[in-house]
This record gives C-alpha cells, structure tokens and sequence, in this order.
C-alpha cells in the first residue's frame, strides 16, 4: 500500500512521463544539420547566401526544442557568427542611408 506522499510522487512522475506532446515526441532529429566548416561573422557578411542558409539551419535548431547546450559547438559558433554578420549588414545600410540623408 503507498502512503500519501508515495502516492503523490507516483503521479507526479507518471504526469512527467506523459507530458511530451506528440510533436515532441515525434522529433527524431534528422533534419537538424551539424555538418558544415566552421565559418567566422566576416565570411557570413561577404556571402549572403550562405549567411541566409546557415540562418533557416539556426532556426531549426533553435525550434528543436533542445537545449542550446546539447547543440554541437560548430552550430552554436555559427549561429552566433550569423547573428553578428546580420548586425553587421544592418549596421552597414543604416550608416550608409545616414550619410546619403546628410548628403555624404
């Protein structure tokens, strides 16, 4: 016989266990990309395309629902790299459409 406090931590532990949506459970992985070089922010800046790839792979890590910790260091180093590049680019267009304002 389970006493109260038995009893509760059993249902807690079986709520845990049943608590992963079929979505998640259906995440096998597969389509989450760690195969790629090691590329620095100013390559991402130089190479557009490859900075718009490597962002749709970050967001797909990123929607995996893992923790940013498990993630190889190849994927978090990149994602990383992307995000300064993106900055980068941005800061860029908006200093140059400052100066063509100021007539610069």
């Amino acid at each position: 016989m389970l006493g109260p406090v038995q009893a509760a931590t059993l249902g807690l532990a079986i709520v845990a266990l049943t608590s992963c949506s079929p979505s998640e459970r259906q995440q096998t992985g597969d389509d989450l990309r760690s195969d790629m070089p090691l590329r620095d922010a100013t390559y991402y800046t130089q190479h557009e395309q490859e900075r718009v790839e490597m962002a749709g792979t970050c967001e797909k890590w990123k929607g995996s629902q893992r923790p940013p910790a498990s993630w190889p260091s190849v994927v978090v180093n990149n994602c990383n790299n992307v995000d300064t590049a993106n900055q980068l680019v941005q800061s860029k267009k908006d200093r140059d459409e400052f100066k063509k304002g100021m007539g610069i």
